[in-house]
This record gives C-alpha cells, structure tokens and sequence, in this order.
C-alpha cells in the first residue's frame, strides 16, 4: 500500500488546480497584485544568471526570469503544473521533482534560487535549506516567500503559534472548491533553519497591496493593507 504521508503535501490538491489554477493565477490579485510584486521586488539583476524556479507552478515567474535575460530551471512536483508551464515559459528547462526530498543537481550550480509560495508545503525546512544553499554558488541569493507567520496565526486560529503543523483550507477562487493543505509555522522556524543552512539574512518584505489589488478586488484591500499575508525574503549563502 502507498504511504500518501510520502507524497509531497499539496500534490493531489494542485493537480486538481491545475488548469484553472495556470488560468487565473497570472492576474489574481493576491498572485498578480500582492506576493509577486513583493517578492520580484527582491530580485537583483538576473542578466545572464542561472537560475533555479523551486515550486514553479504553471511558470508564471519563469516566463518573468526569462524575459529578464535569464537561464532558468523549474522544478514542481505536479505534472500538471508542469505541462502548463512548458507551454508558458517554453525557453526554460523543467522537471519534476519532489523538493522537500533533496534536489537533483550537482552542487555550486545556480547563482540564484527563486520560489513563490512552494516551501509552505515542506516539512522539514533544515533540509530544504541545506540542499538550496548546496546547489547555490557563494554569494549567492535565495528569494522566496511563505505564509507570514501572523497572518497565518490570525487566519487559522490555531491552538498554539509556536507550533508548526499542517492546516487546510477551501480554494474557492480557483474554480471548483478543493481542498488544500499546508504548514503553518512560527517566525523562528521560517528564519533558523534558513541561518543554520549558512544563509544571512539580507532583507525582508511584508506584502503590500498595489492599486490594482485595490481596483480588482475592493472589498479585501482595506484588510490586506492591515494585516500581513505573505513574507517574502532576500538571504545570501556565503559559505558553501
């Protein structure tokens, strides 16, 4: 019998999505006008580099780094997923693979890694560093961006902060309703592990809404200019 623990977390839920998922997310306000515009604002100059799109999704970003002159690998654990994006971003290379079990590259290979929301669906956040700050060469940065751990805390109302655990809850905005699960974490575990891995810290962004949030979605921008849904993240591997 297949242990579904073994799976990666929000496979099932993502395959689901998929289509709908490829189709809306490029101009939904919380994907298009709240956490891109956030976490691409961390991007230096990607000209030239070779970079890693961890958790690509449909290439949504990927489309973004190749048009910025990039050389760009996508990995994602969806076959769905992936067959959008290989049409979406069709310069790029892509595979699949399950990033919270190791990656398949050989080390000091990328001068950048970039990820949109995927780490959430990791476990084991001390592992999935140490692989990124692997495959990285020095000085190199890592862009990311997760759940913020406040908000999480005020959406979810779990028992416990400090506690990182697997919550879930009912995508409506993505076409039928599904069912998707993902971890929830406090601040020290998004931050520790990442600084055990050798990264240090360069900067943090809390996500802010643009006025065409507030143009597509009126009602939600007030709240989300408030209270905090998404951390993005710039940190530097100096030591490989």
């Amino acid at each position: 019998m297949t242990d579904e623990r073994k799976r990666p977390l929000a496979l099932s839920a993502y395959e689901q999505l998929a289509d709908d998922y490829a189709e809306r997310a490029p101009t939904k306000p919380f994907n298009a006008d709240l956490e891109r515009p956030t976490t691409q604002g961390l991007l230096p100059d990607v000209s030239g580099m070779d970079v890693l799109d961890v958790g690509c999704g449909p290439g949504i970003t990927t489309e973004y780094l190749l048009d910025e002159d990039a050389a760009v690998t996508g990995i994602d654990a969806s076959p769905s997923m992936l067959s959008h994006a290989r049409e979406h971003a069709p310069g790029a290379e892509f595979l699949r693979c399950d990033f919270g079990e190791g990656l398949p590259f050989e080390s000091n290979r990328f001068d950048l890694v970039y990820s949109s929301l995927a780490f959430d669906y990791v476990s084991d956040w001390d592992s999935l560093f140490s692989e990124l700050a692997r495959v990285l060469r020095a000085d190199a940065p890592l862009v990311f961006s997760c759940g913020h751990p406040i908000g999480d805390f005020l959406h979810f109302d779990p028992e416990n902060y400090f506690e990182t655990e697997i919550v879930s809850e009912v995508w409506t905005s993505f076409g039928d309703p599904v069912e998707v699960p993902t971890y929830r974490r406090p601040l020290s575990a998004i931050l520790n592990p990442l600084l055990g891995a050798g990264f240090h810290l360069d900067r943090i962004e809390e996500s802010r809404p643009t006025e065409a949030f507030r143009e597509k979605a009126p009602e939600t921008f007030e709240r989300v200019s408030r209270e905090p849904t998404f951390l993005s993240v710039r940190a530097v591997m100096t030591a490989n």
